[in-house]
């Protein structure tokens, strides 16, 4: 009967060890907050809109666009993608897109001004894997 007890008391210990150990592992913190939340977010998408659209090589892009609703809808996007709790009801990147006639050299100084946003807030392992999320958008936003 003690021998069926202990049995029975180590089955439950090493339960509870398995559901504690994978909810240890659930509670890492995603890529969102590694990287600062919506402030740091915040932060990066104004500088990066910022400079693009006042740079002379691919303003044309920001043209007659109401930029604090730009800004806005990107943070809400890089919000979902990183794993945070946002909404994103913009428009997918190839329609948001369609009529902009992005060239890849356009996309690559944009990318370039971004990283330039992302070097000053973001630690290196974080601005890498979010570039990695966002790399697959270029065939959506490059036309040529």
């Amino acid at each position: 009967m003690r021998n069926n007890f202990l049995m029975i008391l180590m089955l439950v210990l090493s339960s509870c060890a398995q559901i504690q150990s994978s909810s240890h592992q659930s509670e890492s913190p995603t890529l969102f907050e590694r990287i600062g939340g919506l402030p740091v977010l915040t932060l990066v998408v104004s500088e990066t809109i910022d400079m693009s659209a006042s740079d002379p090589k691919i303003k044309r892009s920001f043209d007659g666009v109401k930029l604090s609703t730009l800004k806005q809808s990107v943070v809400d996007q890089l919000c979902v993608l990183t794993g945070g709790n946002c909404v994103y009801e913009g428009e997918t990147m190839k329609n948001s897109h369609r009529d902009l006639k992005v060239t890849s050299a356009e996309f690559e100084l944009f990318v370039e001004t971004f990283r330039t946003a992302l070097n000053k807030h973001v630690a290196t392992k974080e601005k890498n894997e979010l570039l990695k999320i966002l790399a697959p958008m270029k065939r959506d936003i490059v036309t040529d």
